[in-house]
């Protein structure tokens, strides 16, 4: 299916998505929707995981009254891993996926400079 904007811009360039472990929850599905879908090259470090899936459930114990919170379904990714334990590793690794002041010095900003042969 496609979906054509009203107002199109007509952006025709590559997207970037930088990730990192710290990327979790909706982050993450955001960046598994990016990787699974084509819609962005991930770059940086395997992330966190755990952003696919559903609310938690939770259950009343009848007999203590205790209630739990507990997962009830195990998100998965296209490719059917478990999100929680194998997390989303990104297109292009980097040693270091730290934001730093100076963009010559990040590691994740030249790889996109180099992918865009702009290096």
């Amino acid at each position: 299916m496609t979906i054509n904007p009203n107002d199109s811009v007509n952006f025709k360039g590559n997207i970037y998505l930088l990730v990192d472990n710290v990327v979790y929850s909706s982050a993450e599905a955001f960046a598994v929707f990016s990787k699974d879908s084509g819609f962005a090259t991930l770059i940086g470090k395997t992330t966190g995981g755990d952003g696919l899936g559903s609310d938690p459930i939770l259950l009343s114990l009848p007999k203590s009254g205790y209630i739990l919170r507990m997962s009830k379904d195990m998100g998965t990714s296209y490719d059917g891993t478990c999100n929680e334990e194998y997390k989303t590793i990104p297109d292009y690794e980097v040693t270091i996926a730290r934001k730093k002041e100076n963009y010559l010095a990040d590691e994740c900003i030249q790889k996109v400079l180099e992918l865009e042969n702009l290096k």
